[in-house]
């Protein structure tokens, strides 16, 4: 994410912003740098900050090695640090290709208290690191404005996925759509990402898997919904 030029009781200072120059506030702090180049984050009150004129500047050209702050607010782990309540969102997504390249397809089941939405998305040609990042990007994308501060479990079995996004590994290629995950995750503050192992027959899934083979056959998309039967609502 970019920073933008603030002023901190009286003295300068860069802080981490959206892409529209706002900072990213998590748990009531922004990340701070003292100086163009530093490597070294600080957390402050957004309260004691002064926006100054000045461009966005891209983290390109702040120099120092992106921080674990990135996406702070992102749990990465197999198991949830918040356990799921009725209200929490629970997401599955996956991503399918026959070839690698060929015919891509993605597939995300979204579980609300009182919903539930498949969605089976054919991308055309691409790979399997393209499908499951873009099954990440529209599950996301496909939540509601008023969904923002809701807690949500977001599963998938890409280990890959979870290292460029989240893990500072170095990407060569798709930039461009996984610097878009990472925009379209600091609007989520109690997002919790986490692994799961695939074709392991766990619930969400396998319905997952199933979404995106679906739609690298039939080379088709679809998306439905149905409301949650009135039975008690499994936690994964």
């Amino acid at each position: 994410m970019p920073w933008k030029l603030f002023q901190f009781k009286d003295q300068a200072v860069y802080v981490r912003v959206l892409p529209d120059g706002k900072p990213i506030v998590h748990r009531g702090r922004v990340e701070l740098r003292y100086r163009l180049g530093a490597t070294k984050s600080y957390r402050a009150a957004p309260a004691n900050l002064v926006e100054s004129d000045g461009p966005v500047i891209p983290d390109v050209e702040m120099s120092g090695s992106p921080t674990a702050t990135t996406s702070s607010h992102v749990v990465v782990r197999e198991m949830p640090d918040e356990p799921a309540t009725p209200d929490t969102i629970v997401i599955h997504t996956d991503g399918a290709c026959s070839g690698n390249p060929g015919p891509a397809g993605i597939g995300i089941l979204i579980e609300r208290q009182d919903e539930i939405v498949e969605i089976s998305e054919f991308i055309g040609s691409g790979t399997n690191n393209i499908a499951e990042l873009t099954a990440i990007f529209r599950a996301l994308e496909s939540l509601r404005e008023d969904e923002r501060d809701a807690h949500i479990h977001l599963y998938t079995d890409s280990g890959w996925s979870i290292g460029v996004l989240l893990q500072s590994w170095k990407a060569k290629t798709n930039l461009e759509l996984i610097t878009k995950i990472k925009e379209i995750m600091t609007l989520f503050p109690r997002l919790e990402v986490l692994k799961v192992r695939g074709h392991a027959g766990q619930a969400g899934n396998v319905e997952a898997d199933e979404l995106a083979t679906m739609a690298v056959r039939r080379e088709s998309s679809m998306n439905r919904s149905r409301k949650r039967s009135s039975l008690p609502r499994p936690v994964p």
